[in-house]
């Protein structure tokens, strides 16, 4: 979907057509629910974040309200909502690390290419949290550096260097 038909879609969703936020819903669903089942390991919990995800996009459209980038805002209200649920679970440590299993899933790669999976779930370990959450968005999830920047509340330059310190740092186990 271009932008400006996604753009066309929420200016008809705003204007009370529920089908254009449904095909919306239908492009980024899947992703977003990834995103949060990736973060929270529980199936249930990741539809309803997910759920509630698309829910405070509909109320933020239906109030009238503008979005300029609709994935960046997508997934900044998904990660928002992840921290409100660690925070309620008495600030239990966000799960950052992907299985081997969850990678195959989430990336369609070509056997002969495949990196050794253990090998990068080590290596992210050894990344602060900041830093594994960038590098996530950026290689797993396939997210642009503008749309990182908006999602983590950092400037695109800020979010290269992280980027950057990220995999010097990571050249340092391989």
């Amino acid at each position: 979907m271009k932008e400006i038909d996604e753009n066309l879609l929420l200016f008809k969703a705003s204007h009370g057509e529920p089908e254009a936020f449904g095909l919306i819903f239908d492009k980024y669903g899947n992703k977003i629910y990834r995103f949060i089942y990736f973060r929270v390991k529980n199936q249930e919990t990741a539809e309803d974040l997910a759920s509630q995800t698309f829910l405070k996009i509909w109320e933020y459209i239906l109030a009238g309200k503008k979005i300029r980038e609709f994935q960046a805002f997508a997934y900044k209200i998904a990660r928002n909502l992840v921290v409100d649920y660690y925070r309620s679970r008495d600030k239990e440590e966000l799960p950052l690390i992907y299985t081997e299993e969850e990678i195959e899933e989430s990336i369609k790669v070509d056997p002969d290419t495949a990196i050794n999976r253990e090998i990068l779930e080590k290596l992210l370990r050894t990344l602060p949290d900041e830093q594994r959450e960038i590098i996530v968005l950026r290689y797993i999830e396939d997210l642009s550096i503008k749309a990182i920047s908006k999602i983590v509340d950092k400037s695109p330059g800020h979010v290269r260097v992280i980027i950057h310190r990220s995999i010097k740092e990571l050249r340092k186990y391989t």
